[in-house]
């Protein structure tokens, strides 16, 4: 880095490193494209079944509020003091909606126990603060910002199946979604810049961990036989309409022409 910058004075130019240009948080959605893609779609296919069933929805819940309770936890540890400043982004928590959504479904007690995915991803969360905290901003960069982009479609489809919105409460942000999404994005950013090339390096690889981890977590929520079968009838018949359509347009096609 050091050698690009002093060439550059030599030949009178500005800084043209890509490193220098590009935010952090740029190079993380970058590096996570493949399996955010993948994510999104699992968590879609599943919790939208949730739609209409809420064993469905509420076990998706159960799993990603294990999550948001330890980074939480971590944030206000006061030896984790690069996290702090993720923390007092007013508003961001949601240990508590997330509980509210939960007593909602389950009433004030909840199943406590974790699955293997669960027991996983708070292992591995252990993991990476006790070798060093800063290990977990990806974590809390990419969950946060998820609820606060995708969540909100989330929130709005589960309203819309569930009339009166209850249920949702752990999607629902009394801020301004946009400032606190901009606020996330200048904290990682700045915490960024104190690091080292090669920290940065494991915080990439540690983006790419958040989507793998989730998707574990999705996958392991079961839905329904009979919801399934329900959604395969419903494919076959727009299959069947389409293929009747379509003969119904070439004969009137051919009566034409």
């Amino acid at each position: 880095m050091l050698t690009e910058v002093e060439n550059n004075e030599n030949n009178k130019n500005p800084p043209s490193s890509a490193a220098e240009e590009i935010k952090f948080t740029e190079r993380m959605r970058k590096a996570t494209r493949k399996e955010h893609r993948i994510s999104d779609a699992l968590i879609n296919a599943k919790m939208t079944i949730g739609m209409t069933d809420s064993k469905v929805w509420v076990e998706g819940l159960r799993r990603f509020y294990v999550v948001y309770q330890y980074l939480e936890i971590a944030m206000k540890k006061e030896e984790n003091f690069n996290l702090h400043k993720f923390g007092q982004i007013n508003g961001l928590f949601r240990t508590q909606p997330f509980e509210s959504s939960l007593r909602h479904y389950l009433g004030e007690k909840w199943p406590s126990g974790k699955t293997k995915a669960m027991a996983e991803y708070s292992n591995y969360l252990l993991s990476l603060e006790n070798e060093n905290h800063v290990l977990l901003s990806p974590f809390i960069y990419h969950m946060y910002m998820g609820i606060l982009s995708g969540g909100q479609i989330l929130m709005a489809k589960q309203r819309m199946a569930f009339s009166d919105g209850k249920g949702s409460e752990a999607f629902y942000f009394d801020i301004n979604v946009r400032e606190a999404k901009n606020q996330l994005r200048n904290e990682m950013n700045a915490l960024a810049e104190k690091l080292d090339d090669e920290t940065k390096l494991r915080l990439l690889k540690e983006s790419k961990m958040v989507y793998l981890l989730n998707n574990k977590l999705v996958k392991e929520v079961k839905v329904p036989t009979e919801i399934l079968l329900i959604k395969l009838i419903f494919v076959i018949g727009i299959f069947i309409f389409v293929i009747l359509l379509w003969k119904v347009s070439k004969k009137f096609l051919m009566v034409l022409f």
